[in-house]
């Protein structure tokens, strides 16, 4: 059924006022953005840029990019500045780039056809095939879930002393008290994450002045691709923990919190504006993500090659840091401020990246399956999945807790096809799309995107597959079968039609 016939069935059913009214409220039921307040109007077209306009748009992007700076990154910047040193900027900046278009397309499905990712996947796709694409990316919400809730437990730990499996415990209640704002309007909300971003700025900021970083190996890493043998899983990772398969989901869903305009005289100029501004406001975000992203990288690459450090020198040749001992190389570096600010940071990443990733949940299960379930529920079903793991990995594996957020972020590299390819073939789709589907050239770049991306995720899955062959034929042969239905699960969501 095309949009325009179903936007006419469910109009039908809508005593609301005049069509543009009528149109609004049939969407407000389609994003179902009940649980985040009312929507958020952002007026009258202008005729040109306008600031207050773009104040108005912005948020969802901030929102958005907050996955961009949850504990998985902030651990992948550690590893790949203690490993790799500088010569990685280029691949995060990269990255943060490819995440700005994937986000844009995202976004522009949300705006011009008013379902979100998963509302789409749920129309377009077979039960047979819907089922694993929702149980996969469950699975990767589940992975970055255990990061982020490690993630604050060790913040609490580090500014508290509060041990990492009750502060496991507290992270989860903190949720709660987050979501509670939620009650408030999307506004609210929004000017919440912007506030935790703001911190993150800030604690970070401070801490690559205190450093004494070489601007030119930076001016380096920025400009020549390099990557070191000795870094490839660090480099794969940077893309699982940039690009997470969950955001596409939430951020398509976060731009129907805007009210726009869609009246059919005025329906082709407001979706431009609207897309304009929220490319736009997604590029900020975007743009002080990677700066954070950076800064972290440029510290701890720093202190890295530091001569006169003993105590990193040793640490880099027995093994990466994790999360705490970060923590006591500032210390060693810039004494005791160092370290706090890195916990106040850590404890607002984590935080934040916990709430949107429920939202991301909330979407995902009631978009693709049509399970609904209240904020409250759905935190308390990804807190009660999530939590064993979580505290799992945090009583038994505490030595081991960065090695884990090393392979959760191959994970969400893994997983990332799975909401990449959707989104794709959604956003090139005429039929989805109208006039507002991707041109050919921006459509060449998407799908070799992905294919760099399987590729990497091939790469880095091959030397496990010749590990595993050494305990046997068997288990060679089952991890070959998982490598093909790895493939055959891609394929299949290349080949299926969009209608």
């Amino acid at each position: 059924m095309s949009q325009h016939s179903e936007d006419s069935s469910l109009l039908k059913n809508v005593d609301c006022g005049t069509p543009e009214q009528s149109y609004n409220s049939t969407l407000e039921r389609e994003f179902e953005v009940h649980d985040i307040g009312n929507l958020v109007e952002v007026g009258d077209l202008e005729p040109a840029f306008s600031f207050r306009k773009l104040l108005r748009f912005a948020g969802p992007g901030f929102a958005m990019s907050i996955a961009y700076l949850d504990p998985g990154n902030i651990c992948s910047d550690l590893h790949c500045g203690a490993v790799a040193g500088y010569k990685l900027i280029w691949l995060l900046f990269l990255t943060h780039a490819l995440g700005l278009y994937v986000q844009t397309l995202s976004a522009r499905i949300g705006i011009v056809t008013g379902r979100n990712l998963a509302q789409h996947c749920h129309e377009q796709y077979a039960r047979s095939i819907r089922i694993p694409l929702w149980l996969v990316c469950e699975l990767a919400i589940i992975g970055s879930d255990i990061q982020e809730s490690i993630g604050t437990a060790i913040a609490l730990y580090l500014l508290f002393g509060v041990q990492i499996w009750a502060g496991i415990l507290v992270a989860a209640l903190l949720s709660y008290v987050i979501l509670g704002i939620q009650r408030f309007g999307a506004r609210k909300v929004e000017a919440l994450f912007i506030a935790m971003i703001a911190i993150m700025c800030a604690c970070f900021g401070v801490e690559v002045f205190m450093s004494s970083p070489d601007v030119r190996e930076i001016t380096k890493g920025l400009l020549i691709p390099r990557i070191p043998a000795s870094a490839t899983v660090q480099a794969v990772g940077i893309v699982g923990a940039v690009i997470m398969p969950h955001n596409l989901f939430l951020h398509s869903a976060l731009v129907g919190t805007r009210r726009i305009k869609r009246a059919a005289d005025v329906r082709h100029a407001s979706i431009r504006e609207a897309n304009f501004y929220t490319t736009l406001e997604s590029g900020v975000a975007l743009l002080f993500s990677f700066a954070i992203n950076a800064t972290i990288m440029i510290v701890f690459a720093d202190i890295y090659s530091r001569g006169n450090s003993a105590k990193s020198v040793h640490m880099a040749e027995q093994h990466l840091p994790g999360l705490v001992e970060a923590a006591d190389l500032l210390r060693g570096a810039f004494g005791d401020l160092g370290p706090l600010l890195w916990a106040i940071g850590l404890l607002s990443s984590g935080q934040s990246s916990t709430a949107t990733g429920t939202m991301a949940g909330q979407y995902l299960m009631e978009g693709m399956m049509r399970l609904r379930a209240s904020p409250w529920l759905r935190l308390f079903i990804s807190r009660s999945t999530s939590l064993v793991p979580t505290m799992l990995v945090g009583v038994l594996f505490t030595s081991r807790l960065d090695q884990f957020d090393e392979w959760l972020n191959v994970l969400q590299s893994l997983a990332l096809p799975f909401a990449l390819i959707p989104t794709l073939k959604l956003a090139q789709s005429s039929h989805v799309m109208s006039e507002f589907a991707v041109g050919p050239r921006w459509r060449a770049f998407g799908w070799l995107a992905a294919a760099v991306i399987i590729a990497l995720n091939v790469y880095l899955l091959l030397p496990l597959i010749v590990d595993l062959a050494s305990y046997g034929v068997a288990a060679a042969c089952m991890a070959l079968a998982l490598l093909g239905m790895y493939l055959l699960f891609v394929y299949i969501l290349v080949a299926s039609k969009v209608e």
